[in-house]
């Protein structure tokens, strides 16, 4: 087990860091697109690592108009080079993974939890802008280009919005409009024996927190969401929107200084 002290080193192949510190992430080209008008189901769901390293789970969802989950579908994908193939259910590993990854509490620290808080608001006719739908937890419709959260928001006119956030050490982590709160959609805890959370900052941008509560930001990433540590906390995986339909898959390494 080891605890960070210092501020966290967060950097890019094209960019110096930005902060002193003890932890290194340093993204690299992607390891495959994911288009999902390839795929089954237009929605992302969960990202999972094997315990040897070498695949990574992800699982896509078609949703009812109440926003549940009607089908769901899985996929394993060779972090070496990117191929994909469909399963029929998920992995073993990739079950016991997500208990840990989705989880309330740190499974390095039971003590550091996120906290959950619900709020009614009133919420405008207005269109809800596109840009930081999964930032904020909303379910992306890639085929539509809308989330869930729009249609409602639209469908209701003016009227009470229920607004489901999740805060750690003072950072916004998730947050839900009119919408289940998704366990791990928006963030992911590194593994035991690493106490570090990565989580989609409000704007969409991975970030890293240690337990003092000290957190950066990675250069040039942008609409981030399903952040997932390897077993080892050696590397950081994660999808990113790049446009309706289209993902990229990225694996960063993380080092100690």
């Amino acid at each position: 087990m080891f605890t960070l002290l210092l501020s966290l080193i967060v950097q890019t192949p094209q960019a110096p860091p930005v902060a002193a510190a003890s932890v290194v992430v340093t993204p690299a080209p992607p390891v495959a697109e994911i288009n999902m008008r390839q795929l089954k189901g237009p929605l992302v769901r969960q990202l999972a690592w094997s315990p040897d390293q070498s695949e990574l789970y992800l699982q896509t969802y078609e949703a009812n108009r109440d926003a549940s989950v009607k089908t769901t579908y899985h996929y394993v994908i060779t972090v070496s080079d990117g191929t994909r193939r469909q399963v029929d259910v998920p992995p073993t590993w990739a079950v016991a993974y997500y208990q840990w990854k989705s989880g309330q509490a740190s499974p390095d620290d039971a003590a550091w939890k996120i906290d959950v808080s619900t709020e009614k608001k009133i919420q405008s006719a207005t269109a809800m802008p596109m840009g930081g739908d999964l930032a904020r937890g909303g379910t992306v419709d890639p085929t539509g280009g809308i989330s869930i959260d729009t249609v409602t928001a639209s469908a209701a006119q003016a009227g009470n919005v229920s607004v489901y956030t999740m805060r750690l050490s003072g950072e916004i982590v998730g947050e839900w409009m009119n919408h289940p709160i998704v366990p791990g959609l928006t963030f992911g805890w590194a593994p035991k024996g690493h106490t570090l959370i990565a989580f989609a900052d409000k704007s969409g941008q991975l970030t890293v927190m240690d337990r003092a509560g000290k957190s950066a930001r990675v250069d040039g990433t942008q609409k981030v969401t399903l952040p997932a540590w390897s077993q080892d906390g050696t590397h950081l995986a994660y999808l990113e929107q790049k446009d309706r339909n289209t993902y990229s898959l990225i694996v960063a390494s993380v080092s100690q200084r």
